[in-house]
């Protein structure tokens, strides 16, 4: 049972009720970072990458990849096999969150051409 951080908001049951929402929100909290997003939609275009090539790709190193996949994976945005000593690294979801990507990024030029 989580109760929120929000004033009046009331407690928030994630197992259940609203549940849906509030897991919602924490995924949509974690691709409002460009690290995320930028693993996310690497995966979205490739079926499966280890650790060290996903770093390779994003530019970063292993070890902050290493921690925002953990964060994916405990999402359930991610998830991985065991290959001797590398994780090889896949989206848990691939055509939700290919859909999901398409979306927001419908979303982001409609709301850019909105401002000019």
């Amino acid at each position: 049972r989580h109760v929120s951080r929000f004033r009046n908001s009331g407690n928030v049951n994630i197992a259940g009720g609203e549940g849906g929402s509030y897991r919602q929100s924490r995924r949509c909290r974690l691709l409002g970072k460009p690290r995320a997003v930028a693993i996310v939609q690497l995966l979205a275009e490739n079926r499966e990458l280890s650790v060290s090539e996903i770093a390779r790709a994003v530019g970063r190193s292993v070890q902050r990849v290493s921690t925002v996949l953990g964060v994916l994976r405990v999402a359930e945005v991610v998830r991985y096999n065991a290959d001797g000593r590398r994780n090889q690294y896949r989206l848990k979801h691939p055509s939700e969150v290919k859909g999901g990507l398409s979306a927001l990024s419908r979303f982001v030029k409609a709301a850019s051409a909105v401002r000019r």
